[in-house]
């Protein structure tokens, strides 16, 4: 009877540390599995994904590490084929430079049939290069055709004079199919020192309504 009772004790203590062996080494794998889904968790937080307006072009590392010419380079392109009308005029008014927009607006397809014109002189040449004959001559606000070139050339003067960048509302008349229409624009005028020539007034002009 005895013997029994003692063999029955050390077979509860036998389970009973099984029990808490079993026990322990569960614990001990819940822990291990959060340890897990607390790394995950982190590492996925500590690495940003995309967005819809991140990529590596648009970093600042990116354009930080571009020379100051590939910057020019870039913005450069990215102005002149914005659809503004671009141009640079030297201290005498002469046209320097010329973008493709501002050669499509006149009806040219060659900077060198504007540079080196002045302002009457490329007024006088758009109204003579109209092969229909269909022309938009008469006075538009109390301007006539005529008066555009000093208009232009006031506007520059002042620029150049006060060495400030200004802003003008400006009238041009522009090639349209076989017709030639006044069209009103929003125009910056700045001065602009070019190693070649000096003092220029870099333009860019913008329809105004767009």
């Amino acid at each position: 009877m005895q013997g029994t009772t003692l063999n029955r004790a050390v077979c509860a203590r036998h389970r009973s540390g099984t029990l808490a062996r079993e026990g322990a080494r569960h614990r001990r794998r819940r822990a291990r599995r959060r340890d897990a889904r607390g790394s995950r968790r982190r590492a996925s937080s500590s690495t940003p994904g995309p967005t819809p307006h991140s990529d590596e072009c648009s970093s600042r590392a990116h354009f930080g590490a571009l020379t100051h010419d590939e910057r020019v380079k870039a913005l450069g392109e990215a102005v002149l084929k914005s659809g503004a009308l671009i141009f640079t005029k030297c201290r005498s008014g002469k046209y320097t430079a010329v973008n493709d927009d501002f050669l499509q607006a006149f009806g040219f397809s060659d900077s060198d049939e504007v540079v080196g014109l002045n302002d009457e002189q490329l007024i006088d040449k758009v109204l003579s290069s109209g092969e229909s004959g269909k022309m938009f001559h008469h006075s538009y606000r109390g301007e006539s055709i005529t008066d555009l070139p000093k208009i232009w050339q006031a506007h520059d003067d002042e620029v150049l004079a006060s060495q400030r960048t200004m802003w003008f509302k400006e009238r041009a008349i522009v090639k349209g199919g076989d017709d030639m229409k006044l069209h009103e624009y929003i125009v910056l005028k700045s001065p602009h020192k070019s190693s070649s020539i000096g003092d220029e007034v870099l333009g860019v002009a913008v329809l105004d309504g767009i």
